[in-house]
């Protein structure tokens, strides 16, 4: 008979999700998503629950979170399921007085004080599946705990391990791991927290390993299908994962090609299109979604480049679509298009007109380095210096610009100028 077990990471109760165009986004918080959580886990008669890490939210974690998580956790236990933790760097400190006061021979902390530690599921008095664990012992750890990991095995049963860690990361605060030194444990399934989008890694032999991400998507970057998995296990080689998509929120980014486009009703026309293709796409995935939250991107060139930022001041105010128990809506619209303009004509010209097409042209060229070098990099040094300056602090969640993202901030630019500047002369 397999071992069936629902596992989550990130849930981060005290949270809600941000930049939502609506007054209250209450229902759709941290704290209701667990309650969600509970309410499946007894649905799929799982014989566990495992929990990676930051389930509590570091900045509310004494007032919002600490109730539901508890209430939670014997709720589970009154219907004889076990839940298995360890704690992440938000929740490093919650997790144990939790586990104090609760006292169920049915939640098991593991890894106090960052040492690994070893528990088992069992099952009419004898063990199905051991669980191994390590637990942030502060705010950070900046150093492998891999490099302390001493468990042995002593039979042949299946062995889950969890711990919340930057895999991959070659230095970090928060608990650095490579895939080689996961699968030189005696692991047969690793399930990681830290990172909030999903990620199931396979590839390359030996355990694999699952970062479930947060079940609730909370911004804009947390993009695509959110839930938590199911996993179903036969064997130690024999595990079974499945996602299960649950959150009620979810944001996508959506492109938009507006190439050629010259009126109005070709813009109305574009953007109700994609944003509907979206919506049905994504409620397809996730029968339990409620909101679909988008970021517009506009690309390519066409004559309405100019007007955009006008026509698309209704989007996020007023843009609403339905399909089923599902809603979308504009959260923000970035405007990557540029004007309908033939630079090499333009080029020709000896005034600054012609001087900055010659500019777009060598931007626009991998050959041109010499001359683009040090306009990229000083460029990249001004943006920074915007949003490192004291007065931007308060919208210091913005996405910052790396220097990749350079030559397109200066090509989109550069060709708004020239548009605006192409009407006060003659064209060529």
């Amino acid at each position: 008979m397999s071992v069936r077990l629902l596992v989550t990471s990130d849930i981060h109760i005290g949270r809600r999700p941000t930049k939502i165009n609506i007054a209250d986004a209450s229902r759709w918080s941290a704290a209701r998503m667990w309650e969600t959580i509970i309410d499946r886990a007894i649905t799929e008669t799982v014989d566990a629950v495992a929990l990676s890490g930051d389930i509590v939210d570091q900045d509310n974690r004494f007032f919002e979170a600490t109730g539901p998580l508890e209430r939670g956790i014997l709720l589970l236990a009154s219907k004889g399921i076990h839940t298995f933790a360890v704690s992440g760097n938000h929740d490093y400190d919650v997790l144990h007085r939790l586990a104090d006061s609760i006292g169920s021979e049915h939640f098991h902390l593991l890894g106090r004080d960052g040492q690994w530690e070893e528990a088992s599921l069992e099952r009419d008095g004898k063990p199905v599946l051991h669980v191994q664990g390590w637990s942030f012992p502060g705010k950070r750890f900046t150093t492998s705990p891999l490099a302390t990991y001493d468990l042995s095995i002593t039979d042949d049963l299946p062995t889950l391990g969890l711990l919340h860690a930057d895999l991959g990361a070659t230095a970090s605060h928060y608990a650095p791991v490579a895939v080689d030194e996961l699968r030189r444990t005696h692991v047969h399934f690793w399930v990681l927290g830290h990172v909030h989008g999903p990620d199931l890694v396979e590839a390359g032999g030996g355990a694999p390993i699952l970062y479930p991400g947060s079940p609730q998507a909370m911004h804009p970057k947390e993009t695509g299908v959110h839930g938590p998995w199911l996993l179903e296990i036969d064997a130690p080689h024999a595990i079974r994962a499945t996602q299960l998509p649950m959150s009620k929120v979810q944001y996508e980014s959506v492109q938009i090609d507006l190439e050629g486009a010259v009126a109005e009703d070709e813009f109305e026309a574009r953007v109700n299109q994609q944003v509907r293709s979206s919506l049905d796409d994504a409620a397809a995935d996730n029968p339990e979604l409620e909101l679909l939250s988008i970021r517009l991107v506009f690309a390519g060139a066409t004559s309405l480049c100019g007007e955009l930022d006008q026509l698309s001041l209704a989007l996020v105010d007023e843009l609403r679509m339905s399909a089923g128990a599902s809603s979308a809506q504009v959260e923000s619209v970035k405007n990557n298009t540029q004007p309908d303009i033939d630079l090499e004509q333009w080029a020709l010209r000896s005034d600054p007109t012609g001087q900055l097409a010659k500019l777009m042209l060598q931007l626009h060229s991998d050959d041109a380095v010499e001359q683009t070098d040090t306009l990229l990099h000083n460029a990249y040094q001004s943006i920074r210096g915007c949003y490192d300056a004291p007065a931007y602090g308060p919208i210091s969640n913005d996405d910052r610009p790396v220097s990749d993202d350079v030559r397109g901030i200066l090509l989109r630019q550069g060709m708004k100028l020239l548009h605006a500047l192409r009407t006060q002369v003659t064209s060529p």
